[in-house]
């Protein structure tokens, strides 16, 4: 318990913060954001635990604050954070501070793309055998809304974002699955990136790591074997990690028990022209929308719908693998000159929207074949996220005439 004056700060006014509230709720805590009241969700707004405790930067005493909390989406290189660190108050995420209050064995998952499928099944495969186990933090989560519980695993999936505040996480298990260039509008460098990510492991009993990644640190407890096919990835990194908690299944069992998380490669339509729909929209990155392709091509043409919010990605290698695979390519968003300037002499066309994107899609693309919905970057251009915009594509797949469910 902190004392009469002292508080902790919160840094970030949303999800995060709102659960670290809810957590801290008997000691002093003060918040901040760059955000005024009346520019937060309302549910946030309605909150007493937040109103009554937003603070703002003139009025912090650096002296009284006992530590920071820092939601990932907080921006590190705000002025406050170098006063907090000048002032050697320690920075900790959400995450460390539920692995500090909670006893419960702990898996770690993090990776470029694939960590919510891995997370969810491992969750589903260790439940399978009577333990108890929940799949929280990144997938939608907040940690902290499960610091008193207890379980026999916690399976918290992981993001840079988090690594970057707390490189020195301890845990039993950590699972690191790919890495490549994502999140350098934050990170600036994919070194950078790639140290955040391996970061990882520091703490950790047991570390294991893709065979095949060359950007993953060598001289881990394990590996699994990496492959082209993202699904049997993401198995081969699942049943190394459950061999090395003693939690054994056949890769048959797993093939068979597996499932996809909704906007992941997600086939859903089938029209009368035999064109298939895939929803991928949870593809926010280059390697995302990579492996969607290499999961797809030499079965049918490929028509791509991408685009969105890049994130300072470099689209050439993207653009490589769709001019080796893909017959088309229909671009949207915020970066789609950035995309298609990449694309040079190829079957290329520009929307404005997604409506748009999709009805261009319909007409340029060819009966036997497949429509993939990859973006390759984030939503937040046209939507409050990626399950809304993958939402949106199914909706208006739906709509068109002619077309019946799979």
């Amino acid at each position: 318990m902190l004392s009469t004056k002292e508080y902790v700060l919160i840094l970030g006014a949303g999800q995060t913060g709102l659960s670290a509230a809810k957590f801290l709720k008997k000691n002093n805590f003060k918040i901040f954001d760059t955000r005024k009241l009346k520019e937060l969700s309302l549910e946030i707004q309605k909150n007493k635990l937040i109103s009554k405790n937003l603070i703002l930067e003139n009025e912090l005493d650096f002296k009284l604050i006992s530590y920071a909390i820092c939601s990932p989406g907080f921006d590190l290189s705000h002025g406050l954070v170098k006063k907090l660190l000048k002032n050697k108050i320690d920075i900790k995420s959400d995450i460390e501070i539920f692995l500090e209050n909670n006893n419960s064995d702990v898996i770690l998952v993090s990776g470029t793309n694939g960590k919510t499928t891995v997370s969810l099944l491992l969750e589903k495969f260790i439940s399978l055998k009577g333990l108890s186990v929940k799949a929280i933090g990144n997938l939608g989560r907040p940690v902290l809304d499960y610091v008193n519980f207890d379980k026999d695993y916690f399976v918290i999936e992981i993001s840079s974002f988090h690594l970057e505040i707390s490189n020195n996480l301890k845990s039993k298990l950590s699972l690191l699955l790919n890495i490549s260039v994502d999140h350098l509008d934050r990170h600036e460098t994919f070194e950078n990136y790639i140290k955040i990510k391996n970061s990882i492991f520091n703490n950790s009993q047991i570390s294991i790591g893709n065979k095949e990644d060359i950007n993953i640190k060598k001289g881990l407890t394990d590996y699994f074997e990496g492959d082209s096919d993202i699904d049997i990835q993401n198995l081969n990194a699942v049943q190394k990690a459950l061999d090395h908690l003693s939690i054994n299944y056949s890769f048959k069992e797993l093939e068979v028990k597996k499932f996809k998380p909704n906007h992941r490669m997600e086939e859903f339509y089938r029209d009368n022209l035999d064109r298939i729909f895939f929803n991928d929209s949870k593809a926010t990155n280059c390697g995302a929308t990579i492996a969607a392709i290499n999961s797809l091509k030499g079965k049918k043409k490929i028509f791509l719908i991408c685009g969105g919010q890049g994130k300072g990605a470099d689209f050439s290698t993207l653009a490589n693998e769709i001019k080796k695979y893909c017959a088309g390519v229909v671009i949207f968003g915020e970066d789609k000159k950035l995309i298609e300037s990449k694309l040079v002499n190829f079957n290329k066309y520009l929307a404005d929207s997604l409506e748009d994107a999709v009805t261009k899609c319909l007409k340029l693309s060819q009966p036997n074949s497949f429509i993939l919905f990859s973006p390759a970057c984030a939503s937040f251009d046209m939507f409050k996220n990626f399950e809304e915009r993958g939402e949106k594509f199914k909706k208006l797949i739906i709509d068109e005439r002619n077309i019946k469910p799979i």
